[in-house]
């Protein structure tokens, strides 16, 4: 029976290096409609650990994707997790879907998107609202840190753009910034919506953001503009310094040493 023994022990340890199933992966999406250049949040549950490719696809079998605007994410162990996806209508056009898939293909799921501007049309043909970015005729950043940031709490600061739709038509654009130090700034930034611009209209777009506390030193802003797949990319810097905190630091070392000198000056007598 030692067989038997040694059988139900390898049993064990396969389970307990595999796991118990887990619950099938789900995607759930923040909005049922959007238009193109437009971004949805993609909710994944359910996934196992590792790297997923998030896309807009058609219902077609095989679905045709718009890979320009696909994206990819590492799921921990907990397999829940999100990221944003730029809508872009797919070439045969809509229904429409977000799917995601492991990266080698084994698991699968999706979730239905109806793209506004984006539909098949009878006998086939595809209307779609893509156009170019606007153009950015203008961007610097406005300061904003308030007293408590002179003391090392977060500091706030503005993009602000100077757009330009050069389009005969009417232009519908998502602003996508990050912030943070170092090349590649990973610090979200909640940016507003910015309504469409009509034909030749030039309009100033502010986006607030946060460098969060301790604010200090110099920070990257990465941003794009982003049109049915089509992205115009925007870069600035700016810094912080805490004078405040420094201030007290100093006035810290100051009032010892004037303690002491009172102190030699009393013995002195």
């Amino acid at each position: 029976m030692r067989w038997l023994a040694y059988g139900v022990v390898a049993l064990l340890a396969g389970l307990a290096l595999t796991g118990a199933p887990g619950p099938d992966p789900r995607v759930t999406l923040d909005r049922a409609e959007a238009r193109p250049g437009e971004q949805v949040l993609v909710r994944l549950t359910g996934w196992p650990a590792g790297t997923v490719v998030i896309e807009l696809c058609d219902a077609g079998t095989p679905p045709r994707c718009a890979v320009d605007t696909s994206a990819q994410i590492h799921l921990s162990g907990s397999g829940a997790g999100g990221a944003p996806l730029t809508v872009a209508a797919p070439t045969d056009g809509c229904p429409c879907q977000v799917r995601v898939r492991t990266m080698e293909g084994r698991l699968s799921a999706t979730a239905p998107l109806r793209v506004t501007g984006a539909t098949r049309q009878p006998g086939g043909t595809v209307r779609s609202a893509a156009t170019r970015p606007p153009v950015v005729v203008g961007a610097h950043v406005e300061r904003d840190g308030g007293w408590p940031a002179l003391f090392g709490a977060s500091a706030r600061r503005t993009v602000v753009l100077r757009l330009r739709n050069d389009e005969p038509v009417p232009v519908a654009v998502t602003l996508s910034f990050s912030v943070g130090r170092g090349p590649e700034p990973t610090g979200f930034v909640a940016s507003p919506d910015t309504p469409d611009l009509a034909a030749g209209e030039e309009r100033v777009v502010r986006v607030p953001m946060t460098l969060p506390a301790p604010a200090v030193g110099d920070y990257r802003i990465h941003g794009e503009l982003v049109t049915s797949g089509a992205a115009r990319r925007v870069e600035a810097t700016t810094d912080h310094q805490p004078w405040g905190l420094a201030g007290l630091f100093g006035f810290a070392l100051l009032v010892p040493a004037a303690a002491e000198v009172r102190r030699r000056r009393s013995s002195g007598r």
